[in-house]
């Protein structure tokens, strides 16, 4: 099977101070930074997040609404004004209802966590042969994982802070993975 990774040539690790090593560690440091105050404030952390999903959601609806009520000569204006409505609609209750949004979100990302660990091992594992630093991604992956079985074993009754700090610890593992792959590698020719 013929992937991204098997078809590198040259060295399995970019020469340090390049633009693209730089531009991932700057990455990494922002990540890092975002997760220690994720981690030190979670229910700020949490209150945020979902505020910010929900006003999203809300400004999305209702430019779509408009965009959808523009285009009424073409016939599927009623779709987009439905799709629409319906993004503005969950965005009006997850800002009116924060409680209710929080805990759908901690849902969500409970998830989104167990299946980010899952694949960032696997995709960890199977660049063994290909990337130095691999181990990194593996350890992201399973902060990833944990974090999701934690917010599932804490459920509900944490629902207020896990989700931010959840968050924060899946940040720092990200932003620490990203600056220790910019790293040059033991033995790496550069």
């Amino acid at each position: 099977m013929h992937t991204y990774l098997s078809s590198l040539k040259g060295p399995t690790h970019p020469p340090a101070g390049g633009t693209g090593v730089r531009r991932l560690k700057l990455v990494g440091v922002i990540l890092l930074l975002i997760g220690v105050f994720a981690s030190l404030l979670p229910q700020v952390a949490t209150v945020g997040a979902e505020q910010l999903v929900a006003w999203t959601l809300t400004i999305w609806g209702a430019i779509g609404l408009w965009f959808s009520w523009a285009i009424r000569p073409a016939s599927e204006w009623r779709y987009g004004f439905v799709a629409f409505g319906i993004l503005l609609l969950v965005g009006v209750v997850l800002a009116l209802f924060p409680v209710a949004g929080i805990a759908a979100l901690t849902v969500m990302m409970m998830l989104s966590f167990l299946m980010e660990g899952i694949l960032s091992i696997l995709f960890g594992l199977r660049s063994s042969t290909h990337v130095s630093n691999w181990g990194w991604l593996v350890f992201s992956g399973l902060c990833s994982f944990a974090a999701g079985m934690v917010i599932l074993f804490g459920w509900p009754w944490t629902a207020s802070w896990t989700l931010g700090l959840m968050m924060g610890l899946n940040f720092l593992s990200t932003g620490l993975s990203l600056v220790m792959l910019a790293r040059p590698a033991k033995g790496a020719v550069t």
